[in-house]
This record gives C-alpha cells, sequence and structure tokens, in this order.
C-alpha cells in the first residue's frame, strides 16, 4: 500500500487544476468549505454452512475467487460500498439564475454482507474444519485491517477534494434539486478511484493468503495431523 500517498496527491492535485480553470463562475463568490461527514461500516459478519463443497465451488466461480478445476470447503465473501449525499443552500442572483452552494457532504465508504461460508460436508471440530474456519477468518481479518489502514488517507483526500469543487449555477429554482444530485456525483466520481485502489489492494493481500504454496502448506498440517492422532 506504499503506492497509497502518492496516488492521493497526484488525484488532489489534478482536480485543483480542474477547479482553478473553472474560476469564472458567477456563484463561486458564494464558495465555502462544506461540513464533510466520514461514515464507515465492517457490515455483521455472517457464517453460512448450507453449501455443500460443490455448491460452494460454483458459488466461487461465479464470484471469480476459485480456479477453475480447484474445490472450495470455505469461502469469504465481502462487499466494497461506497455513497455520497449532500446538503445545499441557494442563492438567488439579480439576472434570475441560482446558485446552489453545498453545505454538508457525507460520504461513506465501507463493507456490506460480509459472509463466511464453510461447506456443510465438514465436521465441526475436525482439523480439516478448523483449518478452513481459520483461513476465512484470516480472509476478513485482511477485510477489516486495509480498510483500518487505508480510511483515515481516504478521509484525508476526500476533505481536500470536496473543498475545492464550486457552487453550481442554475437557471430556475426546479433546477436546483438536479443540480444537487449531479454535485452528489460529481463528489462520488472523485472518491471512485480511491475506493477502486482499495479493491485493488484487497484482491492483491487475499491472493497471498490463497496462493497455491499457502494452499499445500495447509493441507499438509492436516495430513500430519490426522497420521499422528
Amino acid at each position: 500500500m506504499k503506492k497509497l500517498f502518492f496516488v492521493l496527491t497526484f488525484l488532489v492535485w489534478s482536480f485543483r487544476e480542474i477547479t482553478f480553470a473553472a474560476a469564472a463562475d458567477v456563484c463561486l463568490e458564494y464558495k465555502i468549505d462544506p461540513e464533510i461527514e466520514f461514515l464507515t461500516s465492517y457490515g455483521e459478519l455472517v457464517y453460512d454452512r448450507s453449501y455443500n463443497r460443490r455448491q460452494l465451488t460454483e458459488l466461487g466461480e461465479k464470484f471469480g475467487i476459485v480456479e477453475h478445476g480447484l474445490f472450495a470447503s470455505g469461502l469469504a465473501t465481502i462487499g466494497v460500498t461506497s455513497h455520497v449525499s449532500v446538503s445545499a443552500a441557494s442563492r438567488r442572483n439579480d439576472n434570475g439564475s441560482f446558485c446552489v452552494i453545498p453545505t454538508k457532504v457525507s460520504i461513506f465508504v465501507g463493507y456490506q454482507n460480509p459472509t463466511i461460508y464453510l461447506s456443510g460436508d465438514l465436521r465441526p471440530g475436525s482439523c480439516e474444519y478448523n483449518l478452513v474456519l481459520r483461513h476465512e477468518q484470516t480472509h476478513q481479518q485482511i477485510n477489516v485491517t486495509a480498510l483500518e489502514y487505508f480510511l483515515p488517507k481516504l478521509k484525508q483526500a476526500s476533505e481536500a477534494l470536496i473543498s475545492n469543487i464550486s457552487p453550481r449555477q442554475v437557471n430556475r429554482q426546479e433546477d436546483i434539486e438536479p443540480a444537487i444530485k449531479e454535485l452528489s456525483e460529481i463528489y462520488l466520481a472523485r472518491i471512485e478511484p480511491l475506493v477502486n485502489f482499495l479493491k485493488s489492494e484487497l484482491g492483491k493481500e487475499q491472493g497471498k493468503l490463497d496462493s497455491h504454496e499457502n494452499y499445500d502448506f495447509e493441507g499438509n498440517l492436516c495430513r500430519y495431523y490426522n497420521a499422528t492422532h
């Protein structure tokens, strides 16, 4: 994740240049730094033992986390989600147009539906069951650790990006709500590259745990345990 600082810095300065280029906007005199509310959630972890190994393998292939030809006795899945909502004030100009001024921006970046699937074919308490359980719990712990690391940097970058967005000018009062929606979409588009970076880093870290070398190591643990007990 060392590239994160450079990615955030590049994005912030790129958007500043775009903002300065639009400095002729008649609504710039009303520009303020909106209050920023940053929200997150790790989701509520759920355990599911309703699938057998064949069904879990099919599910894993559907999610793209099980290679063709391999079998899954467990899976760990999670959704990364983000959304933005904007509160705004409006000012009427002398020419009858309106300035839509963002006053508060609520940003959510977090997880939804974290789930650990354990094959119903596994016998609780067996070495294989405990090994698969620990493996999938480690996947979810990676998700938690990555979000804890990423959030402060994402919050800092988001504040810089949002503070440089100017009020929007609209011609009619009925255009105010669509302008607020447009502002929400602009904010979301600005944080989307950061969220995609989080997803990319998650994939890399999860891939280390799911390497063939680690699978071989874990498989040997139970073979040794079963042979000696």
